[in-house]
């Protein structure tokens, strides 16, 4: 039986990160009419693949078939310059720059708000770091402390858009929080139109290996799941290096070696 999840964007904002939740649950671009949502890496590149050998493999299937593809939802783009990382153009106004990218390594020259964000910025070393604004909350529909995300790069972002997705993992079933992309930038003009695939999601730790994934039907996640979200990214920030530990480290669950007698 596959695993379900739900999902459902939220956006990193100025002012949605001094909300009660934390995180902006209802931005414009989150409707249903105008979000564009995560896909299977087959359905949306089925065109590039289907008349290819491998197309039918089963492992190949496998994978991808239970690849989702997360789309940018606006147009973005900037300049910036080698020589100490400074984003000098954008396709937005640099004063609330925060409510598109953060920028981690490197500096956009006016960002009095990044304490908003709590975020941290660290020392320019040749290449631009951000990351993205916009987010996903994924949570499982039935808890299972097994239960893990991974960011992966889709696999034409580095050609089209000039950045490299900074790829990462964590255990879902144990520590809900918003999963959005951190980018290192190789072209100094960044282009990011609307529809441009960003990343890809996959889990693991289910128990036959097929996800299915589905937006939450409400306008918000329910009450209990963003209380989790907005608790665990609390301890992110109040124990900076330390949380990954608990969160890693927390006994996972174990599968009784007598279980299919009871099915």
């Amino acid at each position: 039986m596959s695993t379900k999840l739900y999902w459902h964007p939220n956006y990193q904002t100025i002012d949605g990160s001094k909300s009660a939740d934390q995180t902006d649950l209802s931005h414009p671009t989150t409707i249903p009419e105008f979000y564009i949502p995560p896909v299977s890496y087959i359905q949306y590149a089925k065109k590039q693949h289907e008349n290819h050998s491998y197309y039918k493999c089963p492992a190949w299937q496998h994978y991808w078939g239970n690849t989702y593809v997360v789309f940018n939802q606006i147009d973005i783009s900037f300049k910036w310059q080698k020589s100490d990382g400074l984003v000098y153009e954008t396709s937005f106004d640099k004063h609330r720059a925060l409510d598109y990218l953060f920028v981690q390594e490197g500096s956009i020259g006016t960002e009095p708000t990044r304490r908003y964000q709590g975020g941290k910025t660290y020392p320019y070393k040749n290449f631009l770091v951000v990351q993205w604004s916009q987010s996903m909350m994924f949570w499982p529909k039935k808890p299972n402390k097994n239960l893990w995300i991974e960011t992966i790069p889709f696999p034409d972002l580095h050609h089209k858009t000039g950045m490299e997705l900074i790829v990462a993992e964590f255990p879902l079933g144990r520590w809900l929080r918003s999963v959005n992309g951190a980018y290192r930038c190789h072209a100094e003009s960044v282009n990011v139109p609307r529809g441009t695939p960003m990343y890809c999601v996959r889990f693991r730790g289910g128990k036959d290996g097929d996800y299915l994934i589905e937006r939450w039907p409400g306008v918000r996640p329910p009450n209990d799941v963003r209380r989790l979200f907005k608790v665990n990214q609390g301890l992110k920030t109040w124990l900076p290096g330390k949380s990954w530990n608990l969160m890693k480290n927390d006994v996972e669950e174990k599968k009784c070696p007598f279980s299919f007698l009871f099915k």
